[in-house]
């Protein structure tokens, strides 16, 4: 069943992927990088690295609230680990999250639910600051600007379930009624296996562990969320220069819709949101008539994660796993 929703996933987004690049022609996906700079491709690439130190200062910043001390370069190479694998996955940004939480417990010989939830705790901080953005971002542009009324009911609808699904999340964690366990039984109700019992007692105590993170270290989780906030403005440099590196000067909205796009893409359970995330450009840029600028735009974000998925997977056998044997076991 598993392999089988994993190739419907592909099929999926191959085939949205060949829809749009047949819609747009590839003539006019090739004629913006006849523009191309390597200079603001080089600012791309740095911007893009600037990210990862960010997202690695945040995990560092939990794991020193949780009272462990652990080198900047060794988290910067399991979260490298874990972006490769979860670009690989359909788990919507966290196919690698478990593979990150065992190495670090492996190399500090941490304790299961201190490594895993210091795994989770820098995830959901993260995730939820997207979140957050995106839906500020959205209704900002409901008030301040003249929308579409299509275009202004996804907008709304996207928001209002945003900020409905992180307060469901953090109210179920903090009365300890367990998000992720919760969906771990539900799932064991429909398909009943005697490892998910067990895997539901582990994460029942990963969730304890991250409650009690954000009661008790409360400066932690404002530094965390701090560091988290910093990636917004980079991650507009970046697509500004990525944008730049193709001759189009876009304007801050086209930015930020473009942002987030490639977040809610991001979360479709697709491998590397294939076809997805070229469909969300498309969408946007087409507001502008340049839906060619939108692809290419998707092509250069696809070349970055690929490079980053690289030198992920590099990393993965320097630490004697075999990747295969890892997605396997997703």
């Amino acid at each position: 069943m598993k392999k089988l929703m994993f190739a419907a996933s592909v099929l999926v987004g191959a085939g949205l992927f060949v829809v749009v690049l047949l819609f747009v022609g590839f003539n006019n996906i090739v004629e913006p990088f006849k523009k191309f700079s390597p200079l603001y491709l080089s600012l791309f690439i740095a911007a893009t690295a600037v990210l990862h130190l960010i997202a690695t200062w945040r995990w560092a910043t939990v794991l020193k609230y949780q009272g462990f001390k652990s080198p900047f370069l060794l988290l910067l190479r399991y979260k490298l680990i874990g972006s490769a694998i979860s670009y690989l996955t359909p788990a919507a940004r966290v196919g690698g999250e478990p593979v990150r939480g065992l190495l670090l417990k492996n190399k500090l010989n941490l304790r299961g639910e201190h490594a895993f939830s210091s795994v989770l705790i820098e995830s959901s901080l993260g995730m939820t600051i997207d979140a957050l953005f995106i839906s500020v971002v959205l209704i900002g542009m409901l008030l301040f600007f003249t929308v579409p009324s299509q275009l202004a009911g996804l907008a709304l609808y996207i928001a209002i379930t945003a900020i409905f699904l992180i307060s469901v999340f953090y109210f179920a964690l903090i009365k300890h009624r367990g998000p992720f366990s919760s969906a771990l039984r539900l799932l064991n109700s429909v398909i009943p296996k005697g490892y998910l019992q067990r895997l539901i007692r582990t994460v029942a105590v990963v969730e304890d562990t991250m409650v009690d993170f954000l009661n008790l270290r409360r400066k932690g989780v404002v530094q965390a969320v701090f560091v988290s906030a910093l990636s917004w403005p980079v991650t507009f440099i970046q697509y500004k220069f990525a944008l730049l590196s193709i001759g189009f000067d876009a304007s801050v909205t086209i930015i930020l819709l473009s942002i987030i796009a490639t977040s809610i893409a991001g979360f479709i359970p697709v491998p590397a949101a294939f076809g997805i995330q070229e469909a969300g450009h498309f969408s946007v840029f087409s507001i502008v008539s340049a839906a060619s600028i939108g692809i290419a735009l998707s092509l250069l974000i696809r070349f970055k994660d690929l490079l980053t998925t690289l030198v992920g997977l590099i990393l993965v056998s320097h630490e004697g796993l075999s990747i295969l044997d890892v997605l396997r076991k997703k």
